[in-house]
């Protein structure tokens, strides 16, 4: 029965030590390197330019998952969907070089999950699509 009980509490020991070595981000975290350097009335006029694009974007995607989903998905439907995707995402794209945001896509060297454990890297003013 003891020797139960000190295993028990060196296993909670370990969990415990492990779970704060992974909790541990050295780079201050996820929000602080999208944030870094960002040039607020930059990312607004961002913003504004782009509501109906984003929202575009957002409906798209889910016509995309809905046909997906079907018994019986329509195939050419499925790639005029993507390329409608890819089109919005170019023009999102390029209002972001216009307005001087910095975008990238999620994962992308340079900002972003690092190995699979969410370390941000150096990055300006990212705009995730």
């Amino acid at each position: 029965m003891r020797k139960g009980v000190i295993v028990l509490l060196i296993a909670a020991a370990v969990l415990i030590l492990v779970s704060s070595v992974y909790a541990h981000r050295p780079d201050g975290g996820y929000r602080t390197c999208q944030m870094q350097n960002a040039d607020l009335d930059s990312v607004k006029k961002f913003q504004k330019d782009t509501l109906s694009l984003r929202d575009e974007l957002i409906t798209k995607k889910i016509e995309l998952r809905k046909e997906n989903n079907k018994e019986n998905p329509d195939r050419e439907r499925i790639a005029t969907i993507q390329k409608e995707i890819i089109d919005i995402k170019t023009k999102i794209h390029q209002k972001a070089d216009e307005t001087g945001v910095h975008w990238r896509k999620k994962g992308e060297t340079g900002c972003g999950r690092i190995s699979g454990k969410g370390i941000m890297n150096k990055c300006q003013n990212p705009v995730f699509l």
